[in-house]
């Protein structure tokens, strides 16, 4: 087959996908059930993978998800199709994700100050090595990642795991192209040199006195 061929090919499968869900967001507005529980698996996993890489953890990933496509559902009417339904939605969860953790954080806070309370009336003194984790590399990197300030994260997030262009995270995040790729260069940048600091990450020698 050759080249040419195979990217018409592929160009229609993409028409034919796109008209199936022109049909089904359709079906979707005029409250049609089976057509709702057909959008939501067919971005379930897309919507939690989103989630997680953005939150790192599970269960605050599903809480995230599912917030999301209940969201998606009740503000489907606001969807113009001016840009990709998959780009949409993206910006929906990426916003959900930014304020859950926004609340993780406050709540954080509040349980971080009443365990020292707890610890001082107690006479107690936390103990480092039980409250230490042992990481596998993967764990490490998730973690810097979450480390990232939101703005970085996001950008970083949309790109490198999700795969989408400069100017769908523009979309996504509602901000100016030039500010995703000095975003994107800031973040890189912070991930990396957490990476290369972290001794729990093995990298060749090379790569480490590159900087």
């Amino acid at each position: 087959m050759s080249v040419a061929v195979a990217i018409c090919r592929e160009a229609g499968r993409e028409k034919v996908a796109e008209s199936e869900e022109t049909c089904l967001l359709a079906r979707c507005r005029s409250g049609d059930r089976e057509a709702q529980e057909a959008l939501v698996q067919r971005y379930q996993e897309k919507t939690y993978r989103l989630a997680f890489n953005l939150l790192g953890n599970h269960e605050e990933a599903l809480d995230a998800c599912q917030e999301a496509l209940i969201a998606m559902l009740r503000s489907l009417h606001t969807f113009r199709g001016e840009a990709r339904f998959q780009t949409w939605l993206c910006r929906l969860t990426t916003n959900v994700c930014l304020m859950q953790r926004r609340r993780l954080q406050v709540r954080t806070r509040i349980f971080a100050g009443l365990a020292a309370e707890t610890e001082q009336r107690l006479g107690r003194r936390p103990d480092p090595e039980s409250s230490a984790l042992s990481l596998e590399v993967q764990s490490a990197v998730r973690q810097h990642l979450r480390a990232l300030p939101n703005e970085f994260r996001a950008v970083v997030v949309l790109r490198e795991m999700e795969g989408l262009s400069y100017e769908e995270i523009a979309e996504v995040l509602q901000i100016p192209l030039g500010t995703v790729q000095s975003r994107l260069s800031r973040g890189r940048s912070l991930l990396r040199e957490a990476m290369l600091a972290d001794e729990r990450i093995p990298a060749p020698r090379g790569r480490r006195e590159k900087r």
